[in-house]
């Protein structure tokens, strides 16, 4: 039984109790429609709601002063989700003097019933063995006034009716008798009851358990043996620090000090709930739910403590997984700021360093250190890139690929200064891709890594590819169409059975260093490729993942970025630059005048809408606009585009951003952009898009 449900049981149990000691007839709104019972006085069945409501009503009009209720012990259990079972033993002292009564124990049993209007009482059974109730009382008061009229005229005329005094002796033996078979019968009912107490103890999944005022255990059900692989015999006499690690004892020593403060402002405390981890028999450490309260005399001084156990181990690792997923959108959020501006960083370097480029031919001294910078440069761009790609899963920027050039490249990186050879068997018949390159490169590079980790004393990883077509309702649950087929082979320790299934979930790893992204990150990358990936492995032998990339269908020689500057000269005009950063403006009106445009800069998107709007009233349009994606603090590319489209709906509209992964820069022209550059960006790269734009016809 939950907390929650245990705690609203045992308030509406306290309330039943307190609500019947002092008569009060809300008593009544507590028992279900569908209601059945039995009554203390004997065995008679009330079949209905209606019935034992005027039976109540007839207690309270018999002793209709206020009754003072001792609760001896308690036991709640759940049954099933919508039945609770209560069963209570007490004391009832009335209102007279006589204390035959208040030596009775009564037992009460309550079944509870989950409705739509919450929980409500459906069955009652009490077990009040009093004697001598005559038809229509719940109480004897009537045989109690009797009984004191009748000793005191027995003293007053002993002498003189000795004969009747014999009567009313063999009648008191037949009152012992009764009284005797009524006890024997109040036995077996507690017998009965401890019986059921122990069927809904030792049955039950929950470990119950009582502690005595030192912590120590007195009982605790057989579920914990299930549980935790402890026998009864084991725990009984030991501390419950025993089972706990430091943070649960630790929590205990917590719940002790609020108890003792809230004793202090006289508030007595109930219930404490909290969670610790539980030391296993085995070795192993599982989380559990503790509910504990505690055990009172009547004078409110604690002699023990009782509770429930309920395994949450599950729930842990689910909330500690939740965590691990808030903890990566953090970091989404960090890399893209990262990635942004570290973007713009490197587009000033790399603006410089190719309009640097210009001025030197192959034989210069120069030419060479600004080349290796420029590749280190591009490299700084992939890191970021790939970064912003898993963090952000953003969707891909598609250009069509080389797959024999990136695989080659990619593993040449990766495999530098390692002892793990590359056998590449990618031949030139392969078709290209349309795909992020950058987004490949990562997926191969956490693939090779994964390889040489697999073989740390060096070996030998073998890549294959070939060309298929595929048909729908392959095992892939690919559509149709024509793929290329990668497979990346080591010979490596192997990937068991039980980590096969996991391989490619987030966080998992076998290696005590590492977050374990990197297969979580590949297949993230494919699913958005519209790809796939398998894996199959076999320990000692080595492991082998298969990667289908959807294709063109066809060779191409060259790709997007191989193209070499171009020089043609420029159609020419006046060009806008928005940009927020004054460096990156400065580069790229050089860049601009170096291929013959003239150019105008400003930082926001208002005042690119102000400036486009002015040179157009004064009969110079700009013959283009390059906007900055995103302008913090104020209005970006995104939103400036639509407002001077509005203005001239055959504006030329360039957008630019370090955030590569963003939807508007894999599909510019749905926003009204006529091409995409990414940061940073290089000379021959940058001069290409402009001539494509502008030299195209009017209206393409």
């Amino acid at each position: 039984m939950n907390a929650d449900d245990y705690q609203e049981i045992r308030q509406l149990l306290d309330n039943y109790l307190q609500m019947y000691a002092s008569r009060d007839d809300r008593l009544t709104s507590y028992f279900s429609e569908d209601f059945s019972g039995f009554t203390g006085g004997g065995d008679f069945l009330v079949k209905n709601k209606e019935e034992w409501v005027a039976i109540t009503r007839q207690d309270f009009a018999q002793v209709k002063d206020p009754i003072h209720i001792e609760l001896k012990d308690l036991a709640i259990q759940l049954l099933a989700d919508t039945i609770a079972v209560a069963t209570s033993f007490f004391t009832i002292h009335l209102p007279i003097e006589d204390e035959i009564l208040s030596r009775e124990t009564a037992r009460l049993v309550l079944i509870f019933n989950r409705e739509p209007a919450g929980w409500k009482i459906s069955h009652s059974s009490i077990s009040i063995p009093y004697h001598l109730v005559r038809e229509g009382e719940i109480y004897p008061l009537k045989e109690l006034v009797e009984r004191n009229r009748f000793l005191e005229e027995l003293v007053a005329e002993r002498t003189n009716q000795l004969s009747e005094a014999n009567d009313k002796l063999q009648q008191a033996n037949g009152v012992l008798a009764k009284e005797i078979s009524e006890h024997k019968q109040t036995v077996v009912a507690l017998r009965e009851s401890e019986a059921y107490y122990r069927l809904l103890t030792e049955d039950a999944s929950d470990v119950v358990w009582k502690l005595d005022r030192d912590y120590r255990f007195t009982y605790i059900s057989p579920a914990d043996e299930r549980l935790r692989g402890y026998r009864a015999d084991e725990v009984i006499g030991r501390h419950v620090f025993e089972m706990f690690d430091s943070e649960g004892i630790a929590s205990v020593e917590k719940a002790v000090l609020h108890r003792l403060e809230a004793e202090q402002q006289g508030m007595l405390h109930g219930t404490t709930i909290f969670e610790a981890r539980h030391r296993c028999k085995d070795g192993r450490w599982l989380w559990a739910e503790i509910n504990a309260t505690a055990e009172r005399d009547s004078e409110g001084t604690i002699t023990g403590f009782h509770g429930i156990t309920r395994e949450i181990t599950e729930r842990k690792e689910r909330e500690k997984e939740l965590l691990k997923i808030e903890q990566l959108e953090c970091l989404g959020v960090l890399a893209g700021g990262i990635a942004h501006d570290f973007n713009n960083i490197l587009t000033c370097i790399m603006g410089n360093i190719s309009f640097a480029q210009t001025f030197v031919d192959a034989t210069h001294k120069s030419h060479k250190p600004l080349a290796e910078a420029e590749k280190a440069s591009m490299r700084a761009a992939e890191l970021a890139h790939q970064l912003l790609t898993f963090a952000r899963g953003g969707e891909p920027v598609k250009k069509l690929v080389l797959l024999q050039h990136l695989v080659h490249e990619t593993s040449s990186l990766v495999l530098s200064g390692s002892n793990v050879k590359a056998v590449i068997d990618v031949p030139d018949s392969i078709h290209a891709i349309e795909a992020d390159e950058g987004q490949m490169t990562q997926v191969f590079h956490n693939i090779i890594v994964n390889a040489t980790q697999a073989m740390p004393g060096g070996g030998t990883m073998t890549v294959t590819a070939q060309n298929e077509t595929l048909t729908g309702g392959n095992n892939m649950n690919l559509p149709g169409g024509s793929y290329v087929r990668l497979s990346f082979a080591d010979r490596g320790c192997g990937i068991s059975v039980d980590n096969l299934k996991k391989i490619f979930n987030p966080y998992f790893t076998t290696k005590q260093a590492g977050a374990g992204l990197g297969l979580a990150s590949v297949f993230s990358i494919l699913r958005r490729h519209a790809g796939h990936i398998g894996v199959s492995s076999e320990a000692g032998k080595g492991t082998t993942f298969t990667i289908y990339l959807p294709s063109t269908g066809k060779v191409c020689c060259q790709t997007e970025s191989s193209v070499a500057p171009s020089n043609s000269l420029c159609p020419g005009g006046s060009i806008l630059v928005m940009d927020d950063e004054k460096l990156i403006l400065d580069i790229t009106a050089n860049l601009l005048g170096h291929l013959g445009y003239q150019s105008a800069t400003c930082e926001n998107g208002a005042e690119a809408i102000a400036r486009y709007k002015a040179a157009r009233d004064s009969g110079s349009p700009f013959s283009a606009v390059i906007m900055d994606l995103t302008i913090p603090g104020g209005m970006g590319g995104k939103e400036a585009a639509q407002l001077i489209l509005a203005i001239d709906p055959k504006a030329c509209l360039i957008v630019s951003s370090g955030y590569s992964n963003d939807p508007v820069m894999s599909d510019y022209s749905t926003y009204g952009f006529q091409g995409a550059i990414a940061k940073p960006y290089k000379l021959a790269k940058f001069q290409q898009l402009l001539n494509s734009i502008l030299s195209a016809p009017s209206g393409s």
